[in-house]
């Protein structure tokens, strides 16, 4: 099972075993709705056809550039130090004028090296070290080779269900959780609601996680709905961390 080359505030990855189980065996075309870091994407065996989708344009930049020009992002990646001064000269960068795989470098090392991989805070540690993701040789290339017969899109959740849907068509859907902080785009009640409505109507199958509350058990009620339970959080302190009630929701 593959590990993603980054981490991402609500990645899947202590679910995401439920998640790969419950994928059903007849599908051709799986799509990643919200791709995020990809941890389920990454974890599961390649479908005949593989769709990752996120409206993050520097995230999706940097999977491009490993489908394409992975040897040279892991080349340059090989010269990095952890270091403060180089976290926030880079996290204050002017990107617009870096190429794409200068981007990719950029976005790579502030993902590894940030609290929460929230690229906005040096992290650091007296206790562990720092992450190994930019150090590993040939970690990225095996990530290249998971891309290679995989489309990379950088549409809205409702025009790529829109696109791929098929009876034939499996979507995986992870997207910002309700009244939760922390998202770069605004995806809230009305967004919610629209993702229902394009959701019940496809031809294909479903499975998305969201928090455990009464909107969205009222909202996706006719559907199958599991609980299960989470331990979350992005503190350093480890009483902090609690379990949180998740719902994992399928037309199937």
């Amino acid at each position: 099972m593959m590990n993603p080359p980054i981490s991402r505030m609500g990645g899947k990855s202590k679910l995401r075993k439920n998640i790969i189980k419950m994928i059903p065996g007849d599908h051709i075309c799986y799509v990643e709705v919200f791709l995020g870091a990809g941890w389920v994407y990454f974890g599961k065996e390649p479908s005949k056809v593989e769709v990752i989708n996120d409206t993050d344009q520097e995230l999706i930049n940097l999977f491009k550039m490993l489908k394409y020009h992975g040897e040279e992002v892991e080349r340059l990646l090989s010269y990095e130090v952890v270091s403060r001064d180089n976290f926030y000269d880079y996290r204050d960068q002017d990107f617009s004028k870096l190429t794409e795989v200068q981007r990719a470098v950029r976005f790579m090392y502030l993902s590894a090296q940030s609290f929460a991989s929230r690229g906005i805070s040096f992290g650091y540690s007296a206790l562990g070290k720092p992450s190994p993701k930019l150090f590993k040789t040939n970690c990225l290339i095996e990530i290249k080779k998971r891309l290679s017969n995989t489309y990379i899109e950088n549409l809205d959740c409702f025009k790529i269900i829109e696109k791929y849907d098929r009876s034939t068509t499996f979507f995986f859907c992870d997207p910002p959780y309700i009244e939760t902080e922390g998202y770069k785009d605004k995806f809230g009640t009305e967004e919610h609601i629209r993702l229902y409505e394009s959701l019940k109507s496809i031809k294909g199958k479903f499975l998305i996680t969201l928090n455990d509350n009464e909107f969205v058990r009222d909202l996706y009620r006719e559907f199958s709905i599991e609980e299960v339970d989470v331990t979350y959080s992005v503190s350093r302190d480890k009483a902090a961390r609690k379990s949180y009630g998740e719902l994992i929701i399928k037309n199937y």
